[in-house]
């Protein structure tokens, strides 16, 4: 047989080859671009056919509800799926468990249950009616499960999260559970964002066990409990921008508490209750610490941090500590007070009493947060406060530390200008700015309440007649006065904590809190969760499609190639 014609017929054998490669790859990646199947979720289907639907469907495939009213759901998402409405679908669910359910081995029953084969998977747009199930929603032992923009009410706890990893709680409304309205259980790296929380019998936000959370942007309100309940141990959490207002307390500490932040939220206006289990001079608080709390020695980086908190008109105290423990240093916090005697702190907390100062802004006033270093503060928790000003009362929200009222007030004059603090008008000397909004300090607070004006000029001292320190009284250097009244928009006099002996609250510096080896499983190599993530369904994306689509140019290379290849080898004759 002729060699050329077998070197010829070699190279189209090896041409064929990387062309049917090349294919293959094409084939593949074309395979992987397919979109997920949609399925629609009409309200003729019984649960056992939506089951039946979940459990046949891919990964990543979108189920959407799109009638108004669905009976008698309970459904186990036990893969990747994305589960929506755009017409918020009410769901009613059952009281009954479905065999399903059954044979995997649950025992309470549900709305919706996310697996651990669910990972990935997303729950959005649902209005989810509980009232005779345990639960609304349950994600067991799964991660990066993202629920949002749902309304869940009336189950025994509307939202359980157990032994998961990175899950999101975004942009719910959560109600009118019989016990907790969220509950996290032995949870880490996972998002709790702009939840409306309310209404419910015991906490709004109960947690245990939580490593490197983020509890955020939060309205907590209207529970019968704690706005916030924090039991076991609580590791590396950020709990900042929530509002809890009209709980018995605003916030409950009674966890091991390691690495913790609670910066920059407001707990205002929560109330006394008669019935409330720990006992009524235990509620109307705005932060309360339980028997339990721990945390590492003063200095020790591990120590829980509160601070910048907005801690006024609570019926009780603003923050109260244990009888049975030792005394705390909180951080700079605010108290809606300008001197160290009506802080309404109790005597067994130290508290560095944040101070109001104003700041120049053309054509109006602004109103500033300041430390006990005199530096102003820029995360800081919202509250609301009035202001007089030549007669006419304006309301001033401070956000981030800073208020700004527009009072279209004649430039370079100096006005008197009277704030609400603590229920009392507190005077202000201030001057209007010229030109361009400024940010320097203009006037320092007057103590009096007698429409005396205090100092003016541009002092960068307290913003009250008194120092820049942390609360005294009682004879106990640092501690607020022991002589109490209810700092709150309702009048009545309530009974004092019992002090005992104040004490350092640090420990001997022997446990494993104190040197930051608390035993957490594996949470310690968590990092904090991100805040203000966005989740969306989008269709598959053409890039890799594209990109495909350049095979081929790939095979039309080759055959060049073996064009030449064979064309040479026809010609070599030519030449010889």
């Amino acid at each position: 047989m002729d060699k050329n014609f077998l070197n010829i017929l070699f190279i189209c054998f090896i041409g064929l080859f990387l062309i049917s490669a090349v294919s293959a790859n094409d084939e593949n990646q074309t395979n992987e671009t397919i979109a997920s199947t949609n399925y629609q979720i009409t309200s003729d289907l019984d649960n056992n056919d939506i089951q039946a639907i979940f459990d046949s469907a891919g990964d990543g495939d979108t189920f959407e509800f799109i009638d108004s009213k669905y009976n008698n759901i309970s459904l186990v998402v036990d893969k990747k799926l994305n589960i929506i409405s755009k017409t918020n679908s009410k769901v009613y669910t059952s009281n009954q468990l479905s065999l399903k359910a059954r044979n995997l081995g649950i025992t309470d029953t549900f709305g919706f249950y996310f697996t651990s084969n669910g990972a990935g998977s997303i729950l959005s747009g649902i209005t989810i009616i509980a009232s005779g199930s345990d639960y609304g929603i349950i994600a067991d032992s799964t991660d990066n499960i993202t629920i949002s923009k749902n309304v869940i009410a009336g189950a025994k706890n509307n939202i359980l999260v157990k032994n998961s990893n990175n899950v999101a709680l975004l942009n719910n409304n959560i109600s009118k559970a019989s016990a907790n309205g969220i509950q996290l259980q032995n949870v880490k790296n996972s998002l709790v964002l702009k939840n409306d929380i309310s209404y419910n019998k015991r906490s709004g936000i109960e947690t245990s066990n939580i490593y490197y959370c983020n509890i955020t942007d939060n309205k907590v309100h209207h529970n019968n409990f704690n706005g916030i309940s924090m039991f076991n141990v609580s590791t590396g959490n950020i709990i900042k921008h929530n509002e809890a207002y009209e709980n018995p307390n605003g916030i409950y500490i009674d966890s091991q508490s390691s690495c913790d932040v609670i910066n920059a939220n407001s707990f205002i206006s929560n109330r006394r209750n008669t019935d409330y289990e720990l006992g009524a001079f235990e509620s109307g608080n705005g932060l309360l610490f339980g028997a339990d709390f721990k945390t590492a020695k003063e200095g020790n980086p591990s120590r829980l941090e509160v601070k910048y908190n907005v801690l006024a008109h609570n019926e009780g105290y603003q923050a109260k500590n244990n009888p049975e423990l030792p005394t705390f240093k909180l951080g700079d916090n605010w108290f809606d007070s300008t001197d160290d005697e009506n802080t309404f702190v109790c005597p067994m907390l130290l508290a560095g009493i944040m101070k109001m100062g104003t700041i120049s802004v053309k054509n109006g006033i602004g109103l500033q947060m300041y430390d006990t270093n005199g530096e102003a503060v820029k995360e800081f928790g919202t509250f609301d406060t009035t202001v007089n000003i030549d007669g006419n009362r304006y309301t001033a929200r401070f956000i981030n530390g800073k208020a700004t009222i527009e009072a279209n007030l004649d430039e370079d004059k100096e006005y008197d200008v009277e704030v609400m603090i603590g229920g009392k008008p507190v005077t202000y000397k201030y001057q209007t700015a010229s030109g361009d909004s400024g940010n320097d300090r203009d006037s320092e607070t007057s103590n009096s309440t007698e429409g005396k004006t205090g100092a003016s000029g541009s002092s960068l001292q307290s913003s009250t007649g008194s120092s820049i320190g942390v609360a005294k009284g009682n004879g106990q250097n640092g501690t607020s006065n022991s002589a109490h009244y209810a700092n709150s928009n309702r009048s009545g006099v309530y009974g004092t904590n019992a002090s005992g002996t104040l004490k350092d609250s640090s420990d001997n510096g022997e446990s494993a809190l104190t040197n930051g080896n608390l035993n957490a499983g594996d949470a310690s190599e968590g990092e904090v969760s991100e805040e203000g993530k966005a989740y969306e369904i989008v269709p598959p994306s053409k890039v890799s499609k594209e990109i495909t689509d350049t095979s081929g140019l790939v095979v039309l290379s080759i055959l060049s190639v073996m064009g030449m290849l064979i064309y040479g080898y026809w010609r070599k004759e030519d030449y010889e």
